[in-house]
């Protein structure tokens, strides 16, 4: 494992804002994305709760890979909803939303953590890791949005690259939005030659190597995806649902019969990482028809895939940042839900939308 592999995190999500509207199918759609947001982050709270074991690599993109398509999803309804704004006008709306939603509670974790980084940099580990000097050098970087391009940071901060990467994103998708102009020819030619150039970057990544794993324009790629999905759902919407079904249910119960034969023997970890991308279609269906699962199991889903982005904050020093022993690790990443849930309270939800509050309290 190299160092900057460890001090990242193989796996990391990024929350997007799943913003919803007043129609009851909107809103059936939005707990649907709230319920694959939910399974994602279970998906990296075990990846890192268990990454000590050396038999969860990989595991965790599954959550990467949904979490920035669920957000490209999210940007393109946010910049598509309000046709009678101007283009600048509804970009500095759309980037005033993004801050304002998302940096405090960032700046508040960022804040927070620099007493603990300060106590634990004596703590004996066995990973060379930066000391509280390097947590405070690292700490401009992290705030402006631009861990994925640092090298060296330290483990606390290091989770933010993926931050980094959906702000990088909010801030040119109002100009991409902008780009497709009035008619769907432009909108194809311009959003289709992108999404294929940033995918083959993505294929191309490994060949690059990994240091620029983490890099912008080799990772965003699932985000310009759920962006073009989201702006085909009309085209989906006409699709057979039956069919869909059948394939959200396969796709499901394929990925959990390989990840838990991964977990179980170690390998598997390829097949786990390809139907990563597989898993794109069921949630895309889930979303176009508005299925979503029912009971207890579903609404816990929706409860932490509303709450996501605060426990994704705070599970990386209760795991990979070693802070806790390894054997602790799982216990640290089902605090990280209890912690983040009041996280959410405290800076999350006063800055949503009234409706956005109301649907979260009860997800």
């Amino acid at each position: 494992m190299s160092r900057i592999e460890a001090i990242r995190g193989e796996h990391q999500i990024v929350p997007g804002d799943a913003s919803t509207t007043g129609s009851p199918v909107e809103g059936t759609n939005s707990r649907a994305l709230d319920q694959w947001r939910g399974l994602a982050l279970i998906s990296v709270l075990v990846s890192h709760g268990f990454y000590f074991t050396n038999r969860v690599h990989g595991f965790g993109r599954v959550g990467v890979n949904l979490f920035f398509f669920i957000s490209g999803i999210l940007v393109y309804r946010s910049l598509a909803k309000k046709p009678e704004l101007t283009s600048a006008a509804r970009s500095f709306s759309f980037w005033k939303s993004r801050l304002r939603r998302l940096y405090p509670a960032m700046l508040g974790y960022a804040i927070a953590m620099t007493p603990v980084a300060y106590l634990m940099q004596t703590r004996e580990r066995s990973l060379p890791l930066p000391d509280f000097k390097d947590y405070v050098a690292s700490l401009p970087l992290a705030l402006a949005c631009v861990m994925n391009y640092a090298r060296g940071m330290p483990m606390a901060l290091g989770h933010l690259w993926s931050i980094s990467c959906e702000m990088q994103f909010y801030l040119v998708a109002p100009l991409v939005f902008m780009a497709g102009g009035g008619n769907a020819r432009r909108k194809n030619l311009i959003w289709i030659g992108l999404l294929g150039l940033l995918s083959l970057l993505g294929i191309a990544q490994p060949l690059v190597g990994d240091s620029v794993k983490y890099h912008f324009e080799f990772a965003v790629w699932p985000m310009m995806l759920g962006f073009f999905c989201e702006y085909q759902k009309p085209l989906f919407g006409t699709l057979p649902q039956q069919p869909i079904k059948w394939i959200v249910r396969f796709a499901l119960a394929l990925f959990v019969i390989s990840s838990v034969a991964m977990l179980a023997t170690g390998r598997f970890k390829n097949i786990v990482i390809a139907l990563g991308a597989v898993m794109f279609v069921p949630c895309f269906g889930s979303y176009v028809t508005g299925r979503n699962l029912k009971g207890r199991p579903g609404n816990f889903l929706a409860w932490i895939g509303a709450r996501t982005y605060s426990i994704y904050l705070w599970q990386q020093p209760l795991t990979i940042c070693r802070y806790l022993p390894n054997f602790l690790h799982p216990v640290g990443a089902v605090a990280a839900i209890g912690l983040g849930a009041v996280w959410f309270n405290l800076l999350e939800r006063p800055f949503l939308s009234p409706k956005r509050q109301k649907s979260s309290s009860g997800a």
